[in-house]
């Protein structure tokens, strides 16, 4: 899979097995081999010991919410299509995000679709996972636990 598949359109990155390991289910991060600096999102190059030798490792998908908001505007692919709507074929929903801290302190960013936003609670035990959109890109959602 190619990372443009992410829903984040980013075509090229030396981090392409995210996006794979996204399809098949898993969050993974990497491990520099050198100093044991753990990064989420991965990166290809430890900007501590400026090593390149990176080991991938599968993150816990389960953590507390540390904080979420609501975008007014998401991203088109996120939109309800409402073909009878005048002058649009979407509608724009606000849409909550929240981050969630897994494994030792690392954030995971993700939507949360299928929850009120005053339900929301900072603290929460919530869950990450992958989801295919309609459109076929892949991102990542929150939900309770």
């Amino acid at each position: 899979m190619e990372f443009k598949n992410f829903s984040l359109f980013i075509n090229q990155t030396k981090v392409n097995r995210f996006a794979e390991d996204l399809a098949n289910g898993k969050i993974t991060s990497t491990v520099c081999k050198h100093c044991g600096t753990q990064y989420y999102p991965p990166r290809a190059d430890c900007s501590s010991c400026m090593q390149s030798e990176m080991e991938w490792k599968e993150l816990p998908t389960q953590g507390n919410l540390l904080t979420f908001t609501r975008i007014h505007v998401p991203p088109e692919h996120f939109a309800v299509r409402q073909p009878l709507m005048p002058f649009s074929s979407v509608q724009f929903e606000p849409c909550p995000i929240g981050i969630i801290e897994v494994g030792k302190g690392l954030p995971i960013m993700g939507w949360i679709p299928k929850m009120d936003i005053k339900k929301i609670k900072v603290g929460m035990r919530m869950k990450a996972s992958p989801f295919v959109l309609p459109d076929g890109k892949i991102t990542i959602v929150l939900e309770p636990v």
